[in-house]
């Protein structure tokens, strides 16, 4: 026989035996504006703070100087003088800063640049050319400093009969006293070795003479043959024949034996240039 239920007990849902849903309270949104508020004060904070702090540490900037025509020493000392070092990276030619003065500098003048920055030097080793110093009637040792300190060599050394300048003096030199030569070129000494036996008959010291030849190739449609034909007492000769191409440059010595002595240069077999001397 079915029971009945009893009326007294509660009816149960469909979801017997769960806590009823509750809905979550939500939340101010003045907490959370605020909340923002305080994190973008701290991030602008520690911006604010990493900028002084690199502005306050970075190393202070200075204006490179000139030092082009400056010694070694004063470019350093200049540099020095306002927190930057030098370094001679090495040296050219050039026909108007004076040999040991500043030719180039890296960074340039006027370019800012960070305190203890390295400034490389480029010094000048001089002018290409020396003039040839008279060193006559010296003595071989003064005569070899005079020449080194011109920028030139000493060629070759021939000893020579001379009856009026002491022995161990300088009778004669080629390149002869104030020509301009190229730099380091080696200067032949005729040097006295006495008054000569009187039954030697001795040809002068001086008969033979020398001059430089400077050419240069005028423009072409290509290479070209260069000929220096030399003309003295002993006849007619080629002293140099080499093709160059247009532009290039040709410093040549001749030499010759004479009273009159004549030097012709070719292109391509026509006469350019033609002296005497």
């Amino acid at each position: 026989m079915r029971q009945e239920p009893d009326a007294d007990m509660p009816k149960v849902g469909p979801r017997m035996g769960m806590w009823p849903r509750r809905e979550r309270p939500r939340r101010a949104l003045l907490p959370q504006f605020l909340e923002l508020l305080v994190i973008i004060g701290f991030l602008a904070a520690f911006y604010h703070g990493i900028t002084w702090y690199w502005e306050y540490t970075a190393p202070e900037e200075v204006t490179v100087p000139k030092l082009v025509g400056l010694t070694e020493r004063e470019a350093t000392s200049v540099l020095e003088s306002i927190g930057l070092r030098a370094a001679v990276v090495g040296q050219k030619p050039d026909e108007e800063v004076p040999e040991g003065g500043v030719l180039l500098a890296e960074p340039p003048p006027e370019r800012k640049v960070k305190v203890g920055r390295l400034v490389r030097l480029t010094l000048s080793s001089g002018s290409r050319w020396s003039v040839v110093p008279d060193v006559r009637e010296m003595s071989v040792d003064r005569a070899r400093a005079l020449l080194r300190k011109a920028g030139l060599s000493v060629g070759r050394e021939k000893a020579v009969y001379d009856s009026k300048v002491p022995i161990g003096y300088v009778v004669a030199h080629v390149p002869e006293a104030g020509e301009q030569v190229p730099r380091n070129m080696g200067v032949d000494l005729l040097v006295s070795k006495g008054p000569a036996p009187r039954s030697l008959d001795v040809e002068p010291a001086a008969a033979a003479r020398s001059t430089y030849i400077d050419f240069i190739v005028p423009p072409g449609p290509g290479l070209q043959e260069v000929r220096i034909v030399v003309q003295d007492d002993e006849g007619e000769r080629t002293a140099y024949k080499q093709v160059h191409k247009p532009g290039e440059r040709i410093v040549h010595r001749v030499s010759g034996k004479g009273s009159s002595i004549s030097v012709r240069v070719y292109l391509s077999g026509e006469v350019m240039q033609e002296r005497a001397f």
